[in-house]
C-alpha cells in the first residue's frame, strides 16, 4: 500500500489542489473584480399619487410597463449577494400639469448597496395615463334569449333596478351607452329569475374595450315572466227589448275564439270571455255589431288576434222590415233664427221596424219623419253630423221601432251667403 501511494504521488496530489483552493481565496479576498450583473422584473413603484390627486383631481389609469431591467456593476461578491426586490425603482407623478392626458417618464433606479452602481435601466422610460376618475349612471337594458316550452310565452322582462353606476376615466365612461343584461327563458313554464352578468356597451351595441371602467355590481337580478297560451270561446249577453226577448236572439260571433297568455292560475279558471251585453231593442238585425274584446288583469291576446268582435244577431218569431225615411224637419233654438240657414245633406235613412209580417206590410213609409233640433249660432258655419229622432205619426200594434235615434249630416251657412 505504502508503495502504491508512493509510486503515483497521492499525498503530492492532494497537496497540490489544498495550496490552489487556499491561494484562490487569497487572491479573492484581496482583489475582488467588478462585475456586471442584470436583473430582470425589477417592480416599478409609482410614487406622488396622492399628491398628484390633491393637486389636481388626477388619478394614474394605466402604467405601459410595471417592470424593467436593471445592470448592475459592482465587486463581484457584493453584485453576486443582491436580490431583484432590494432594488429600488420609481417614477414620480406627483409634477405632472393638471390635464387629462398620457406621458413618458424617467424611471429611477436606487443601488441598495455601497459600491454598486446602476449602469442601466431597461426601458428608461414608463408610458403613464392620468385622468379625472369619476362616477356616471347608464340605463340597463334586458335582453331575452332563448324560447319557453311549447304553449308558453315571455312577458316583458324587468331588472330589479333600471339605473347602474359606474365608475372610471370621464373619457371611458362617455364611451359607454348602456349596460345589458341578458336573461336566458328556453323551455322555461314558469317565472324565471336570473342574476345576470352586466356588460357595457357603446352607441353601437358593441362591449367597450376600456378595462379601466368598473361597474358597482357584477350581476342584476332580472324577472322575465313566463305566460300560458289558451284558446279561449266568444260569448255575449243580451237584454230584453220592448217586443224581443233574450231566448229569441240567436247570433254569430266573428271570430269565435282567441288566443290569450297570461297567468298560469287566472287562464286556467277562464272558460269563456263575455263581451258584454246587447239591448234587443235597439240593435238592427243582420247588422253586425262590433264589441271589444276585454280581458282581465294579466291577460293579454296573443300576438295577431283581433282586439273587438263582430256579433250578428237574428230574432227567432219576429218579422222585420226596412223603411227608408226621407222627411226632416229642423228646429233651430238659436236666438237669431234669421242669421243661418240649415240644409239636410243627408238624402235617406235606413229605419228597421218589428212586428207581425201583416202589421209591417200595412205600414205607410210617410208616417215617418227625422226631427233635428240644433242651435245654429252655437254650430257655427260649416258642415256637421247632428243627431235626429224618428217619429212616426202612429204605429199599429205590435209594431215597434228598433232605433229611434239616427246620425243626420246637415250644412249651416249665413243667411244670403253672407257671415253675420
Amino acid at each position: 500500500m505504502r508503495q502504491f501511494m508512493k509510486k503515483h504521488d497521492i499525498f503530492l496530489r492532494l497537496l497540490s489542489l489544498v495550496l490552489a483552493v487556499v491561494l484562490w481565496a487569497i487572491v479573492m479576498s484581496v482583489v475582488d473584480p467588478e462585475k456586471p450583473f442584470s436583473y430582470d422584473d425589477v417592480q416599478v413603484d409609482i410614487l406622488g399619487k396622492s399628491e398628484l390627486l390633491q393637486k389636481t383631481g388626477l388619478s394614474v389609469i394605466e402604467v405601459s410597463n410595471e417592470t424593467v431591467s436593471v445592470r448592475l456593476t459592482g465587486k463581484s461578491s457584493e453584485v453576486t449577494a443582491l436580490s431583484a426586490d432590494r432594488i429600488t425603482t420609481t417614477v414620480d407623478v406627483s409634477g405632472l400639469p393638471a390635464e387629462p392626458g398620457e406621458y413618458d417618464l424617467p424611471v429611477a433606479a436606487q443601488s441598495p448597496r455601497y459600491g454598486v452602481d446602476i449602469s442601466r435601466v431597461t426601458p428608461a422610460t414608463v408610458h403613464v395615463r392620468v385622468d379625472k376618475v369619476t362616477t356616471a349612471t347608464k340605463e340597463i337594458r334586458v335582453h331575452v334569449t332563448g324560447t319557453p316550452a311549447e304553449g308558453y310565452r315571455a312577458g316583458k322582462a324587468k331588472a330589479t333596478t333600471e339605473k347602474l353606476t359606474i365608475e372610471g376615466p370621464s373619457a371611458d365612461l362617455d364611451e359607454v351607452k348602456y349596460a345589458l343584461v341578458t336573461a336566458n327563458v328556453d323551455g322555461a313554464t314558469s317565472t324565471v329569475q336570473q342574476d345576470c352578468a352586466v356588460t357595457l356597451c357603446n352607441e353601437a351595441g358593441e362591449p367597450i374595450t376600456s378595462a379601466h371602467v368598473k361597474s358597482k355590481t357584477d350581476t342584476i337580478r332580472v324577472t322575465v315572466p313566463i305566460y300560458q297560451n289558451k284558446v279561449i270561446p266568444l260569448t255575449v249577453s243580451f237584454k230584453d227589448g220592448a217586443a224581443v226577448k233574450a231566448d229569441q236572439a240567436r247570433y254569430t260571433i266573428n271570430p269565435e275564439t282567441v288566443e290569450v297568455s297570461g297567468d298560469q292560475n287566472t287562464i286556467a279558471s277562464m272558460t269563456e270571455i263575455n263581451l258584454g251585453e246587447i239591448d234587443l231593442g235597439s240593435v238592427k238585425t243582420g247588422t253586425p255589431v262590433s264589441l271589444p274584446i276585454k280581458l282581465p288583469d294579466g291577460v293579454e291576446l296573443a300576438a295577431g288576434q283581433p282586439r273587438e268582435a263582430e256579433v250578428t244577431i237574428t230574432i227567432d218569431g219576429v218579422d222585420t222590415r226596412t223603411i227608408e225615411v226621407t222627411k226632416f224637419v229642423v228646429n233651430d233654438t238659436s236666438e237669431d233664427k234669421d242669421a243661418f240657414v240649415t240644409e239636410v245633406e243627408t238624402e235617406k235613412v235606413e229605419i228597421e221596424l218589428r212586428g207581425t209580417q201583416q202589421a209591417l206590410e200595412e205600414i205607410d213609409p210617410e208616417i215617418f219623419s227625422i226631427g233635428l233640433t240644433i242651435d245654429t249660432a252655437s254650430l257655427g258655419e260649416g258642415t256637421h253630423e247632428v243627431k235626429g229622432v224618428v217619429a212616426a205619426t202612429s204605429l199599429p200594434v205590435g209594431v215597434t221601432l228598433v232605433d229611434e235615434d239616427v246620425q243626420v249630416v246637415v250644412a249651416i251657412r249665413p243667411a244670403g251667403g253672407i257671415s253675420p
